[in-house]
C-alpha cells in the first residue's frame, strides 16, 4: 500500500517535510512544471494529471491532497475507483471558477511571479503567520518555491483548476475519504470543502484551526489529521 501526497499548485516535495507522516511507502508526487519536474509541453487538465498518478505508481493507493492536490485526488478517486482505497482531501473544493482561474494566468504570465507573489501568500497563510520574524519556516519555504518558478508552469496549473468540476461525480466515490477544512482560509472557506463532504457517502469533515496551505503553516495538526484517517482506514 502506498501514500501518496499532493502537493497545491506551485509547490513541489518539499513542502511536506515538516509534517510527521509515515515514511515508508509513501510518494510525494510533483506535477509537471513544479520542483524537479519540467513544464508539460502542452496545457495539461486536471484528468491528464490524475491519470498520471494512477499510472506512477501500482496497487492501491491512499491519497493526501491539499488544494490543487486535493483536486487531482478528487478525479483520481472517480477515475479509477479501484486503485484509490482512501483519500483525504483538504482546503479545497468540488468545482472551480474558470474566469477567476483565467484571471490568474494572466496576470503571471503579464507580470512573472514577483507580480503575483504577494498575494499569493496572501491567500495561503494567516496574517500572523506571515507577520512572524524571522519568517514562519513554511511561508519562507513557499515564497523560495514560487519565485523559482516558471510563470508559465504556475499559468498553466491555474488554467487546469479552471477545469476543475467533478461535483455530479462525487456520489460514485466508494473509498474512505476524510475532507479536511482550514477555520481561517479565505481562498477556500470551509463550506466548499463541506460541500465535497456532502456529496461522497460516508465522508468525514473536520475544521482545523488554520490556513489554506494548512500542511505547511500547521504541519503537526495536519499530519494528527492523516495519521488518524490513516488508522480509521486499517479499522476497517
Amino acid at each position: 500500500m502506498s501514500l501518496v501526497l499532493l502537493a497545491p499548485i506551485g509547490l513541489d516535495a518539499g513542502s511536506w517535510q515538516w509534517t510527521d507522516l509515515p515514511t515508508a511507502g509513501t510518494i510525494k508526487h510533483e506535477f509537471p512544471g513544479f520542483g524537479r519536474r519540467p513544464r508539460a509541453s502542452e496545457q495539461p487538465d486536471i484528468a491528464m494529471l490524475a491519470d498520471e498518478v494512477a499510472e506512477s505508481y501500482p496497487g492501491e493507493l491512499d491519497v493526501v491532497g491539499v488544494s490543487l492536490g486535493g483536486m487531482v485526488g478528487q478525479h483520481l478517486a472517480v477515475r479509477h475507483p479501484e486503485r484509490v482505497r482512501s483519500l483525504v482531501v483538504a482546503c479545497t473544493g468540488a468545482a472551480a471558477d474558470p474566469e477567476v482561474m483565467a484571471k490568474r494566468a494572466a496576470e503571471v504570465e503579464e507580470g512573472g511571479m514577483a507580480a503575483v507573489l504577494e498575494s499569493t501568500l496572501e491567500r495561503w497563510f494567516t496574517p500572523e503567520a506571515l507577520a512572524l520574524r524571522p519568517e514562519h519556516p513554511g511561508v519562507d519555504y513557499a515564497r523560495r518555491a514560487l519565485l523559482a518558478l516558471d510563470p508559465g508552469s504556475f499559468a498553466d496549473g491555474w488554467r487546469v483548476i479552471g477545469g476543475h468540476d467533478v461535483r455530479e461525480r462525487l456520489p460514485e466515490i466508494r473509498a474512505r475519504v476524510t475532507c479536511v477544512a482550514g477555520s481561517a482560509d479565505t481562498a477556500s472557506p470551509a463550506a466548499r470543502t463541506k460541500d465535497v463532504a456532502d456529496r461522497i457517502h460516508g465522508s468525514r469533515f473536520l475544521v482545523l484551526d488554520g490556513p489554506h496551505i494548512m500542511h505547511l503553516e500547521r504541519p503537526a495538526e495536519f499530519s494528527a489529521v492523516v495519521r488518524e484517517h490513516l488508522r480509521w482506514v486499517e479499522g476497517g
